[in-house]
């Protein structure tokens, strides 16, 4: 449905970020493009790419979970991760830390292996996330929130460097 999100200047570090599903919404109106922009610097890139696992528009995962996924759908789904992870200088999960139910969430855990495997035959050997999980990006401000006292720090992007952190792609389950 969706071809993958770029934010592009040549000579520059890329930075493909990889969630669930696409929003219902532009992905650049959402609050998840924006927190990704806030990772740029952490992650030493200055382009974002955005994949999904799966390419079925939902507006939460409770509707994804009740979507049909074919293997047509999969298939389309992994040239397009395969696309968005070529080229990148930096990998970061976000696909979330909760999981969908289901059919539809069975086919998610299939999809990350799927990615796990191809960023490293890739040989991309270190990937960010979040507090050592593929924590969604619209879910970062709730985590690092003040109110938590997960972090330190007197701005959202000053705790964001504290918990995005880099790990060796072959240790991420």
């Amino acid at each position: 449905m969706t071809a993958p999100v770029a934010v592009s200047r040549e000579g520059h570090r890329l930075l493909c970020a990889i969630l669930l599903n696409p929003p219902l919404r532009p992905a650049v109106d959402t609050i998840s493009h924006r927190n990704l922009l806030a990772a740029l610097p952490v992650t030493g890139c200055t382009e974002l790419r955005l994949a999904n696992l799966i390419d079925l528009q939902s507006k939460d995962q409770k509707q994804l979970a009740s979507l049909i996924v074919t293997g047509h759908d999969l298939e389309r789904s992994r040239q397009q991760l395969s696309q968005a992870i070529e080229g990148a200088d930096e990998v970061l999960f976000g696909w979330g830390a909760g999981g969908v139910t289901g059919a539809v969430g069975r086919l998610v855990k299939e999809q990350a292996a799927w990615v796990r495997t191809h960023v490293g035959a890739r040989g991309i050997r270190t990937v960010w996330m979040v507090a050592g999980t593929p924590r969604h990006p619209s879910r970062w401000r709730q985590f690092v929130g003040p109110e938590k006292r997960r972090v330190e720090g007197s701005s959202f992007e000053e705790r964001l460097t504290k918990v995005l952190t880099s790990h060796a792609s072959s240790a991420v389950l």
